[in-house]
């Protein structure tokens, strides 16, 4: 899950931008998207649901078995990170941060698997979402400060 910004009605900045240099304005806009992708992970991990005891995750071992495994809780919002995504994959845009669940935080590497049954209620007697409810709380300020950091910088870079 991510989230984009758009800052309309600036037409000033984005002339100041567009004669800052190219990698200045990567910089810049990195900082911007990391801190309000940061303000969403950390609300997703605090929403994270967190099961009352330890519990047993079963995975195919690669050789015809199955590994079991205790999962403590928590396992799920420890694993909750933003990921910026490479300028390939991002269209134009001058930085992308994701927030997402990561696979290979800790042992047992399933925490996606585990983070989708958890937000939709897979196997379990309800659903207990805490990616969207993240993005839905903290969106707001997570734009803010993202404008703010981009305002200071854009002013930091400009007095150079």
């Amino acid at each position: 899950m991510g989230f984009s910004v758009k800052i309309t009605g600036l037409e000033r900045l984005q002339k100041k931008l567009r004669r800052l240099g190219d990698s200045v304005w990567d910089d810049i806009a990195k900082k911007a998207t990391g801190k309000g992708a940061a303000i969403i992970r950390d609300e997703a991990r605090d929403n994270a649901y967190k099961a009352p005891k330890p519990y047993k995750v079963y995975n195919k071992d690669g050789k015809g078995g199955k590994t079991c495994t205790v999962v403590q809780p928590g396992h799920v919002g420890r694993s909750v990170i933003m990921k910026r995504i490479p300028a390939s994959e991002r269209r134009g845009l001058a930085s992308k941060h994701i927030v997402t669940v990561s696979n290979s935080k800790e042992i047992p590497k399933g925490a996606r698997q585990i983070a989708t049954f958890v937000e939709y209620g897979i196997n379990m007697p309800q659903p207990h979402p805490f990616m969207r409810p993240a993005y839905d709380n903290k969106g707001g300020e997570a734009k803010k400060e993202a404008t703010k950091v981009l305002m200071k910088e854009v002013k930091k870079a400009w007095k150079r």
